[in-house]
């Protein structure tokens, strides 16, 4: 396929039911047997944007990816279902999933994310959520719909920055590398085959834990100083049951300097801690996080949970 342009329509009303998966097919686009060149430049239509009200990002990103396939809610009508209370500073994937899941969505969150998989889930009719930095030197995370590409840019539905921002290819990198590749992909059922054929054998869970290990095997010793690539490390041992050797990757990313911010939206080192049986280990890290974001539910709980371990 040479230079061509190539938009892609979602469809326009997407129904609840369960429909039977297509056949799978992997692998990039073929045809004849041979790989087929993924068009130079994909916009998707149907691409919903809200500015967001406070800590709003997850909210806004549901109603753009719902809107894509057709399906509208109010940012307040999102944040009601998905947040404790209105100053919830943190919604997390699952949960975000989840809420998507209420309108018949599937959803498969997955590490180890590269500029070319984007381009081929695009190419696919299908909008991608990214866990990034907020921006260059930020410690905040941040989900922000892709719904486009062209030769050297990105098309972003971000939530505080606009409907329409581009990010270089090195830009996005950049931005995703601190939360170790993580990508979201909601689709109706019948899209099924669609994004098996995208990810390949990252479509199963536990081969892109594999991915990730493989990726922070090899970080790890390309940037041993680098917090990040050590709890990528960490939470590919701990999702493949290798407990002790998650809790010696945490432990590295700790003494390296995770920001405290980052342990609010991420509590496997809590959850290594906690099924390695360091309580105290635990109490400790949750207590600094907790200082700073008192009403965290889920520092609330590794924190009951480690007294309890304590007789506390």
């Amino acid at each position: 396929m040479g230079q061509v342009s190539r938009r892609v329509r979602p469809p326009d009303k997407m129904g609840n039911d369960t429909l039977p998966a297509p056949p799978v097919f992997a692998g990039p686009l073929r045809a004849g047997g041979a790989a087929l060149a993924l068009p130079t430049r994909v916009t998707l239509d149907g691409i919903r944007h809200e500015d967001q009200g406070p800590d709003n990002c997850a909210p806004v990103t549901s109603l753009t990816v719902l809107g894509s396939y057709g399906s509208r809610v109010t940012q307040a009508q999102a944040a009601n279902a998905m947040k404790d209370s209105p100053g919830d500073p943190q919604v997390t994937s699952l949960e975000l999933a989840a809420y998507l899941g209420r309108f018949g969505l599937r959803s498969v969150i997955r590490y180890a994310g590269d500029a070319d998989l984007l381009r081929e889930l695009l190419s696919r009719g299908l909008p991608v959520v990214l866990q990034q930095r907020l921006r260059a030197a930020s410690n905040v995370a941040h989900f922000r719909t892709f719904y486009g590409y062209g030769p050297v840019y990105f098309l972003v539905s971000d939530p505080p920055r606009g409907p329409s921002l581009r990010l270089s290819t090195a830009e996005l990198l950049e931005l995703w590398r601190f939360y170790n590749g993580e990508y979201l992909v909601a689709y109706p059922p019948a899209k099924e085959g669609q994004v098996h054929a995208a990810l390949g054998d990252d479509f199963s869970a536990s081969a892109n834990w594999r991915h990730l290990k493989l990726h922070g095997d090899q970080d790890t010793r390309a940037r041993p100083n680098d917090p990040y690539v050590w709890w990528g490390l960490g939470k590919a041992n701990l999702r493949l049951g290798n407990v002790q050797a998650a809790v010696s990757n945490f432990d590295r990313a700790v003494a390296l300097g995770v920001p405290t911010l980052y342990d609010l939206y991420r509590q496997e080192t809590s959850q290594a801690w906690t099924r390695a049986g360091d309580h105290r280990k635990t109490l400790q890290w949750t207590a600094r996080a907790l200082r700073a974001f008192p009403d965290s539910k889920e520092l609330q709980q590794f924190r009951r949970r480690a007294n309890a371990a304590l007789g506390g």
